[in-house]
């Protein structure tokens, strides 16, 4: 590993299942279980988008002439491809993985690298996948791994409707019998001019020397060195700016305790402080969600002088929001919402105070923590209430 390497990172892959195919059997039940290929009248000269997974076991695959689809599969039911409502459901898609991290890498219509470090991966792989079915009624496998290209492999490995978490201390053995065409970036070319040198496998790969990587991959030997030893730094590139970033919670039985309520939403409060922070944003409105027992719904908001980003600046807006809705029925689901996202380097300094909150300096040692334990590791005194036989007798308020 290099030095230079994060140790802390956690990347999900999320790749919808045959896409196309899959929202035309969740919208047309009848579509269920058949071989379904999206691209046109057989006789057309397009190609197949994609297909269900009833269609490639008679060898249809994406990107072939739809006339050689037919010849494979007679049987098939052949569909023109309605990219409006395709684009409906990612849109929708995207929406459930906003709800997990803010640093969302979009690599297609159907396709995305998450984000998650400081926190369970594969838990939040579990929930997305879990959100997307009982939403949106189509499946998605994942992959959860330390780097991106990992994450990919994993995510392919498990297809369809799998998960597939490689740590680090497997990823050299995961890799070792892989073609070396499955790494990024190695062609047909490649592949056939490492296959004549001896080299097929990724495990092979790893195996030789720096110098004779150089001679054959030129400028690009220390990328497909790093790789062939499961290193890759390249970072989760946002493909738009998040507009808000919220957590909630659905209690397994109705609060209608305050204290109780005021416990829940410190971890939510600090949940959400934690991914601002991660993604370099500060929030100039902090919200609330409240739905009750019978499924009403209220939200209450409100926009702050400065942006903020600290467990404890938030705790305690969304603390003030709680008591004012004092509600008084039990609580089904509470939620926190950071909206008015700004660049954390955004605050205008002022000329009779220091910049920035007394809390930023602690939240980003409390980060650190987080990052290297996993998440809770310090938590907000009234967050102790929430967890069960971690009652403190008087828990102080967090005030600056």
């Amino acid at each position: 590993m290099t030095a230079s390497e994060p140790d802390y990172r956690c990347i999900i892959h999320i790749d919808a299942d045959a896409f196309f195919a899959s929202v035309e059997q969740r919208d047309n039940p009848d579509l269920r279980g058949k071989p379904v290929i999206i691209g046109g009248h057989p006789q057309s000269r397009g190609v197949v988008s994609t297909c269900s997974y009833e269609a490639r076991v008679y060898g249809v695959r994406s990107a072939m002439p739809v006339s050689q689809a037919y010849r494979l599969c007679p049987n098939g039911i052949f569909i023109r491809p309605r990219m409006e409502r395709y684009k409906q459901v990612s849109d929708a898609m995207f929406d459930i993985f906003d709800r997990y991290s803010p640093v969302i890498e979009k690599l297609s219509i159907d396709e995305a690298f998450i984000d998650v470090t400081g926190e369970d991966g594969v838990g939040i792989a579990v929930s997305i996948r879990r959100d997307v079915r009982h939403e949106l009624g189509i499946t998605v496998s994942a992959g959860v791994s330390y780097c991106k290209f990992l994450a990919k492999l994993a995510s392919d490995s498990c297809k369809p409707d799998g998960l597939k978490y490689i740590p680090r201390e497997e990823a050299q053995v995961f890799l070792d019998d892989l073609p070396v065409a499955r790494l990024p970036g190695i062609g047909p070319k490649t592949r056939s001019k490492l296959e004549t040198l001896g080299i097929s496998t990724i495990g092979a790969l790893r195996q030789m020397p720096e110098a004779w990587f150089v001679r054959v991959f030129g400028k690009a030997a220390r990328r497909f060195q790093d790789m062939a030893k499961g290193i890759d730094n390249d970072p989760v590139t946002p493909w738009r700016e998040p507009r808000s970033i919220s957590e909630e919670n659905t209690f397994e039985t109705d609060i209608d305790s305050m204290d109780t309520l005021q416990g829940h939403l410190a971890v939510l409060a600090q949940n959400v402080a934690f991914r601002l922070r991660k993604a370099r944003l500060k929030c100039r409105t902090v919200g609330i969600k409240i739905r009750f027992h019978n499924f009403s719904t209220i939200t209450r908001e409100h926009t702050l002088s400065e942006a903020v980003s600290s467990d404890a600046e938030i705790f305690n807006q969304a603390k003030t929001l709680l008591e004012a809705a004092a509600p008084d029925r039990p609580v089904r689901l509470l939620g926190v919402a950071a909206k008015g996202l700004v660049p954390e380097t955004s605050r205008q300094a002022s000329l009779f105070e220091p910049p920035g909150s007394p809390w930023d300096d602690i939240s980003r040692s409390m980060d650190e923590l987080r990052r290297k334990y996993g998440k809770p590791v310090v938590l907000l005194g009234p967050s102790l209430k929430s967890r069960r036989g971690h009652r403190p007798k008087d828990p102080p308020d967090w005030t600056p």
